[in-house]
C-alpha cells in the first residue's frame, strides 16, 4: 500500500478526523456513534481499494485484514476524540435566526 507505516497511520488518523468534522457539519442530526463508525471506516475503503488495485487476482492475507482492523479501531478512536473536543451541534443550532 504505502511504503512508510507511520505515514499510513498519520494519514488514516487525519482522514478520520476530517471525515468526522465533515459529517458533523453536513448532518448535525446524525448521532455520534454512527458518525464515529462512518468516519472510522470510510478511509479503510480507500486503502483496501488501493491494495486491491494491483492485478486481476489480488488476495488479502491475514496480516492485511489484521492491519485493517487496527486502522479501523484507530479511526473510530480518532473520530471519538475529535467529537469530544468539538461536540455535535444540535439540529436547531444550524438554522438561521428568525426576526
Amino acid at each position: 500500500m504505502f511504503d512508510s507505516v507511520p505515514f499510513l497511520i498519520a494519514y488514516y488518523a487525519a482522514m478520520s478526523a476530517g471525515m468526522s468534522l465533515a459529517v458533523r457539519k453536513v448532518s448535525p442530526t446524525m448521532g455520534p456513534r454512527l458518525r464515529h463508525l462512518f468516519a472510522g471506516a470510510a478511509p479503510l475503503a480507500v486503502l483496501l481499494a488501493i491494495r486491491l488495485e494491483g492485478g486481476p487476482s489480488t488476495t488479502l492475507d491475514g496480516m492485511d485484514l489484521f492491519g485493517a482492523g487496527g486502522l479501523l479501531a484507530l479511526g473510530v478512536a480518532t473520530s471519538s476524540l475529535v467529537g469530544r473536543y468539538l461536540p455535535t451541534r444540535k439540529a436547531g443550532a444550524s438554522q438561521l435566526p428568525s426576526r
